[in-house]
């Protein structure tokens, strides 16, 4: 797409009085889209269709899906037999939700749509006179830069005199303020995909490593996934943290060049002064006893399954037993003839081969 046009966007504020509820849901969509295009190294612009239900001046951005485009010489054009075949099927499956608005990519700062989006926002006006436009800058640089807040924009059009040409009317955009909706299903979807529960199950067999340097694995379960999860995203963010504090201390010991910043050294002394200080308990004797308490439980809980192990392979030697047992006193009563001693063992599955377990367990109690 080429870069984005500031003239496009009107200098007057929207009069419509349009209220955009925008859920999770879509926004996964879009950048579940911007990923593939990417990482596929796709040709063509990343264009998709929003879909949702409207109430009044309320619009709830509920679905989404990308488009099919075909570049033509400047311009991008949607591959319309596609669209309203997508668009049908997809009304098939929600029969409440209608055509919103479109959404593409943009590579502005401030999120300003191009002059390649006017070929794209025309054609499909005669979907919905009053389409609304969602431009997503997918760079991380645009992700720090908007101070906690999502890269998006949401824009109506309009028509306006052109400034260029006299008694000529122009498309231009007027942005939107919007906010965050989910609902339950989308809140319980949404904490799943932000505990990671899906890489936590994805290990073979159920089998977890303890630590990185030890080859000892355990089947904790997938009762547990979720606990595991939790721990590696902790492990994550200490690791970050780790990271970070150390690149301070490197920039500290030899800044760059010789140079002494006073405006960096004064952030650091801000942060280290303002934020760091949470981290370390308030009260370290308390913080020390319950460590300890957590410490003891866990080796508990680790003893008892130990010890839960023990007795199960006991009660395993005992039927075992008992079945030698019985067989031997069968045998002694029908007067003989009956199995022997080895056959006992080798029946009750302590032997290996035949006539082996005889002389094992006869070794064993050193008969």
């Amino acid at each position: 797409m080429t870069d984005p046009q500031p003239r496009l966007i009107s200098q007057h504020p929207s009069t419509s009085g349009l209220q955009i509820a925008l859920h999770p849901l879509a926004l996964l969509t879009i950048s579940d889209y911007i990923t593939r295009h990417t990482l596929r190294n796709l040709p063509g612009a990343i264009v998709g269709a929003l879909l949702g239900s409207q109430s009044g001046r309320e619009i709830a951005i509920e679905h989404a899906y990308e488009v099919v485009t075909e570049p033509r010489n400047t311009n991008i054009v949607i591959d319309k037999v596609w669209f309203e075949t997508k668009l049908r099927l997809f009304k098939e499956t929600h029969p409440t939700a209608d055509l919103l608005g479109w959404f593409t990519t943009t590579s502005s700062p401030e999120f300003a749509p191009a002059q390649t989006h006017i070929a794209v926002h025309q054609d499909l006006l005669q979907y919905n006179e009053s389409l609304i436009l969602l431009v997503l800058n997918p760079s991380p640089a645009a992700a720090l830069s908007g101070g906690g807040k999502l890269p998006v924009a949401i824009y109506e059009s309009i028509y306006e005199a052109d400034e260029t040409e006299a008694n000529k009317l122009g498309l231009k955009f007027v942005p939107l303020n919007y906010t965050i909706e989910s609902g339950e299903a989308e809140m319980i979807g949404m904490d799943f995909v932000a505990k990671g529960a899906g890489n936590a199950s994805s290990g073979g067999g159920g089998e977890k490593t303890l630590d990185a340097t030890t080859t000892t694995k355990v089947d904790v379960g997938t009762q547990n996934d979720e606990l595991i999860s939790n721990l590696t995203a902790k492990k994550n963010a200490i690791t970050m943290l780790n990271s970070r504090i150390k690149l301070l201390l490197s920039y500290l010991q030899e800044p760059p060049n010789g140079a002494t910043n006073h405006q960096i050294l004064r952030e650091i002394q801000s942060l280290t002064h303002s934020r760091l200080p949470l981290l370390k308990p308030a009260n370290s004797r308390a913080f020390e006893q319950e460590k300890l308490a957590e410490e003891c439980d866990v080796n508990l809980v680790v003893l008892l399954g130990a010890v839960t192990r023990s007795i199960e392979e006991v009660r395993g030697v005992g039927r075992k037993s008992a079945g030698i047992d019985h067989i031997l006193k069968s045998a002694k009563g029908k007067g003989g003839g009956g199995p022997t001693f080895e056959d006992a063992i080798d029946f009750a599955g302590m032997g290996g081969p035949p006539g082996s377990g005889g002389r094992r367990l006869r070794g064993m109690f050193g008969l």
